[in-house]
């Protein structure tokens, strides 16, 4: 065979090769664009599915927030003097009445004593002069009140009393007592310093917590209503509470401030930031979890279960909460909803139009 003629073959395979890869191989590119409702998944397909009903659907308000203790208290001594003792430490859980810290308290027992013979020196004298009066020591309590002052005036023995009892009170409150139960914060005090702010007593027993929502949605918000708090740090906790208070003024940023209440929990604690969400009852909505809701050609997407194969069906979502929307069918679309029709709930992540599909029998809701 010549050269020439095995040129010509040679030419004659590559164009046959070319056209083919063109029109029918595997590796061909095609300039047609993709039908709206493409085949994501040809294979059938296990899905599970619920029946679509009407029903309540808790809609949903999410505020950001800050917990404060519901009473804190700054304790600082009443008298002067120098810090002797310090009984608590950061964090430490206290009861009502008990010592938190000490003073030095040898000049007020002094003065104590001292007043105590004052004291007893003014009744000596007051005995003395009751008789001018008509009346024994035995006597004072049936005294006429206008008289018994005179007489304690003159006698010295109101003085007495007076300083007495101040000797007390400055004693006892070198001893700094916790007014209620609650956990011991940021102590500052120093042994052998002066007296001054010796820590913060927090009540964390239940907490207040402050947050507001947009003048919008003043609505959605009312004195008594239920809410769920949860700490950023652990959205698993959720503490329940109720609304206290609502601040009857739009600030300048067309919020509206809100107080609630929440009890205490040992997950939380005073400052800490929190998500409130707030539920409302709305009747009569379409249903269905928020996994059933899928995004084809950018728009809202749920199918329908018809005779083992998936029918796409474009939807609005209306509303949505943590785990569920609101849907109606989007009749710009031509699609439609009914009740009692079987939604897919799962397996329609690469699900296409009108693909063949095996229901999961004991995971689907078909009640």
């Amino acid at each position: 065979m010549n050269r020439s003629l095995i040129l010509v073959l040679g030419t004659a395979v590559l164009i046959a090769s070319a056209c083919k890869t063109k029109n029918g191989s595997s590796d061909t590119v095609t300039d047609e664009p993709e039908m709206a409702h493409g085949q994501y998944n040809i294979e059938e397909q296990t899905v599970t599915v619920s029946v679509l009903k009407r029903r309540s659907f808790n809609k949903q308000l999410i505020c950001n927030g800050k917990l404060e203790a519901g009473n804190k208290v700054t304790m600082q001594f009443a008298v002067q003097g120098t810090v002797a003792e310090i009984n608590v430490r950061d964090g430490q859980a206290v009861q009502k009445g008990q010592i938190l810290a000490s003073l030095d308290k040898s000049q007020p027992a002094r003065l104590l004593e001292q007043a105590r013979l004052s004291f007893d020196k003014a009744e000596l004298s007051l005995a003395d002069r009751l008789p001018d009066y008509g009346y024994t020591l035995k006597d004072t309590a049936s005294i006429p009140a206008d008289r018994k002052r005179n007489i304690y005036i003159s006698s010295g023995f109101a003085d007495a009393l007076i300083s007495l009892e101040n000797a007390k009170r400055n004693f006892e409150e070198c001893d700094l007592r916790a007014p209620f139960n609650g956990k011991i914060a940021s102590v500052r005090a120093r042994v052998h310093e002066p007296a001054s702010q010796v820590c913060t007593l927090i009540d964390d027993s239940w907490y207040l917590v402050r947050f507001n929502v947009l003048e919008t949605e003043y609505g959605y918000v009312r004195t008594g209503q239920r809410i769920l708090v949860s700490p950023f740090v652990d959205s698993s906790i959720e503490l329940e509470g109720t609304i206290l208070s609502i601040n009857p003024t739009v600030d300048q940023n067309g919020q509206i401030a809100v107080t609630a209440r929440v009890p205490g929990n040992d997950a939380v604690m005073d400052g800490m930031n929190v998500r409130i969400t707030i539920e409302n009852r709305v009747d009569g909505q379409l249903v269905v979890p928020k996994s059933a809701v899928v995004i084809r050609d950018n728009m809202e997407v749920l199918f329908r279960y018809v005779d083992g194969r998936s029918l796409w069906t474009y939807v609005n979502v209306i509303m949505s909460n943590s785990t569920e929307h609101v849907v109606e069918a989007n009749r710009d679309r031509g699609a439609s909803l009914n009740v009692g029709d079987l939604i897919i709930t799962s397996g329609n992540l690469n699900l296409g139009n009108d693909a063949p599909v095996a229901l999961d029998y004991s995971s689907s809701q078909l009640e």
